[in-house]
């Protein structure tokens, strides 16, 4: 086995954990984001070249090699994936902050028409049309549209939207706010501003009002913030830096065998 193959091992260790700290640098920078979930990167070896196989006859008296020679051709970033646990509540009053408790994702209407999907609670009133819609002007689904002359509003926790008019003392209920889930949300692909599109790997959307198969409820007036631990993420960078500490060490250790060999040659 070459001193260049060991290289080629280190190399491919290098670009894992370089591949491993740009994601611990996404979930740091997110830390502010309202929904974002953590995510973790899934390492991978790859393949082998066999010298010699385990259990392999090794006489005549039916007797077999206990031990392979199998070496390592290094290791490869295998996919990201999210950690969809539950992020801190923020209390901010707002009647159109409404936060997800729980699993499931608002349907929203992508420019192009079709559908995306986001936990980002803050919603806004479309100045044309009054329907509830994304900070990017993004339109809820199925569409909720906030009457003018509104005075009040209020979302329970299943999801169920009443208004209080100018001149009235009741609520009259407006729409009913449904959620998605996946059976793999980790196979959805995420498009940025807080956004998810569905993918073959995530899933049909099982669509439902809060509350109700599986579905998380909705908190009026709260925001989800950000489920990144700053503290398990610095303990990760360190973890990290280490790794790749070891891995130069390794390619300055096999070029000075390398010069070594040379010099014995000659």
């Amino acid at each position: 086995m070459s001193l260049t193959h060991a290289l080629n091992i280190a190399k491919t260790g290098l670009h894992l954990q370089e591949t491993n700290i740009a994601v611990k640098s996404q979930n740091l920078a997110s830390q502010g984001v309202d929904g974002f979930k953590r995510q973790y990167l899934v390492a991978q070896d790859l393949g082998y070249q066999d010298k010699a196989l385990a259990g392999i006859q090794t006489s005549n008296n039916n007797t077999f090699s206990a031990l392979g020679l199998p070496i390592g051709l290094g290791v490869m970033p295998a996919g990201i994936y999210r950690s969809f646990e539950q992020g801190d509540l923020i209390s901010t009053g707002e009647a159109l902050d409404l936060a997800i408790t729980g699993d499931g994702f608002y349907q929203i209407q992508l420019p192009d028409g079709t559908l995306g999907y986001t936990r980002t609670a803050t919603f806004q009133k479309d100045a044309q049309t009054g329907q509830l819609v994304t900070i990017e002007g993004y339109a809820l689904q199925p569409a909720i549209t906030i009457p003018i002359d509104a005075t009040d509003l209020q979302v329970s926790n299943d999801g169920i939207v009443s208004v209080k008019t100018a001149g009235q003392t009741a609520y009259q209920v407006i729409g009913q706010l449904q959620l998605s889930r996946f059976i793999n949300p980790n196979g959805l692909r995420a498009i940025g501003k807080n956004v998810f599109a569905e993918t073959n790997g995530s899933g049909a959307p099982q669509i439902a009002n809060p509350g109700l198969q599986g579905n998380g409820t909705i908190m009026q007036g709260y925001r989800e913030g950000s489920n990144v631990n700053s503290v398990e993420e610095i303990t990760d960078l360190v973890k990290i830096q280490h790794a790749y500490e070891q891995l130069t060490k390794v390619i300055t250790t096999s070029d000075a065998m390398f010069d070594a060999s040379i010099r014995m040659i000659n």
